[in-house]
């Protein structure tokens, strides 16, 4: 890992996420993936997000909260729902979280090209 910083701007209020310990990401990491897929994944538009739903909106909150609070350890969830943002602003927050938990985007060409032998798994991070 390195000593690369992730900035999450929420409610006018700034924070340098780091790479996030595991204890984190695995509260973190399934949320952001079934955001991320029912957005739309990589076909995700401005309808699709829209159309997020309460739970959905919820998790994204409790990843984007939980995550913070591994810098702002006095910041608790009831705190965090109080501070004025938007779901835009969370969203926006969303490719910060994933790159502080350790997701990175596929290349399209890096999935071929690492694994040119049959059997060899490839990372989705």
């Amino acid at each position: 890992m390195t000593d690369e910083t992730f900035p999450v701007h929420l409610a006018g209020r700034h924070w340098s996420l780091p790479h996030l310990p595991f204890r984190a990401i695995k509260s973190i990491q399934p949320a952001l993936f079934k955001i991320y897929n029912e957005a739309g994944g990589a076909e995700m538009s401005a309808r699709s997000v829209a159309a997020l739903g309460e739970s959905e909106i919820e998790a994204l909150a409790k990843a984007t909260w939980l995550a913070i609070a591994c810098v702002d350890r006095d910041l608790s969830f009831e705190a965090f729902q109080d501070l004025t943002f938007s779901v835009s602003d969370l969203l926006s927050a969303f490719p910060s979280i994933a790159r502080a938990a350790g997701l990175r985007p596929r290349e399209k060409e890096a999935a071929v090209e690492a694994s040119p032998n049959e059997g060899k798994s490839t990372s989705t991070t």
